[in-house]
């Protein structure tokens, strides 16, 4: 679902992976200090899975992800409802999404379906945007903590360490998966502006072809993960367990 926010028509790609999914609605918002750039995400359901699901879309693009790093250096990091500080960018494109109609969306189908519980993901500014999402979504009560599932990928450093260990208390239930070398979860720096990660961590240092083995960090900064590595390549965070933007276009089917 991470993969299927890249869609202009997201519900091919949940007809595709569930078989009674349904898309409750795409918000799409502009997201940048120059009105160029959007952001967006959806939400849907999986009535098999009992699952509301929440899911952001990446990064698009050169200009956008320079965007994102010239702010994250530039722009003092603003508050996180939950403690401590967060980027200023990942935080304004998720407030906007959210106050695009996703909230009350999300609240529509809370009440709709009370027995379900929340997944939350995305990749790259998608898997930022998720990370806050979940963090907020439960602080201020809005769905059980321990009912709420958050999975991102390629996700880059999204706040300082008070943030990390506010998210660490907050979400029970929060993995950040990273494909071998790549290199945006090693942005921005380590301790660069304060900047550090949340647990948990689930490394593939393979291609992520399936049962390809996997290591799980549970320390915020894991030094027996991808911070062991020194080499950093691009292409990794292009394609997670063989999917990538050509992959949602397809509505989620592998050729």
């Amino acid at each position: 679902m991470a993969v299927t926010a890249f869609s202009s028509v997201p519900q091919k790609c949940i007809n595709d992976t569930f078989e009674d999914g349904e898309l409750i609605g795409q918000y799409t918002v502009i997201c940048d200090k120059i009105l160029t750039d959007t952001c967006s995400g959806f939400l849907a359901v999986s009535h098999s899975d009992k699952a509301i699901i929440i899911s952001f879309r990446g990064t698009l693009g050169d200009e956008q992800l320079s965007q994102e790093f010239i702010d994250s250096l530039i722009d003092p990091l603003v508050n996180f409802v939950g403690g401590g500080k967060i980027n200023a960018y990942f935080s304004s494109a998720f407030t906007k999404i959210w106050n695009h109609g996703m909230r009350d969306a999300f609240f529509a189908s809370k009440n709709k379906y009370a027995n379900y519980t929340l997944w939350i993901t995305g990749h790259s500014l998608g898997a930022a945007m998720a990370a806050i999402a979940g963090g907020t979504i439960v602080k201020l009560g809005y769905f059980p903590a321990n009912e709420t599932i958050v999975y991102t990928f390629g996700e880059p450093r999204v706040g300082n360490k008070d943030f990390a260990a506010a998210l660490d208390s907050l979400l029970p239930t929060i993995y950040r998966v990273i494909h071998a070398h790549d290199m945006v979860p090693h942005i921005p720096l380590e301790g660069v502006l304060g900047y550090y990660h949340h647990k948990r961590e689930v490394w593939y240092n393979n291609n992520m072809a399936r049962g390809d083995p996997f290591i799980i960090c549970e320390e915020d900064e894991d030094k027996k993960c991808s911070n062991s590595e020194n080499v950093l390549i691009w292409s990794d965070h292009d394609v997670y367990f063989g999917a990538n933007i050509e992959f949602a276009l397809n509505g989620c089917i592998r050729l």
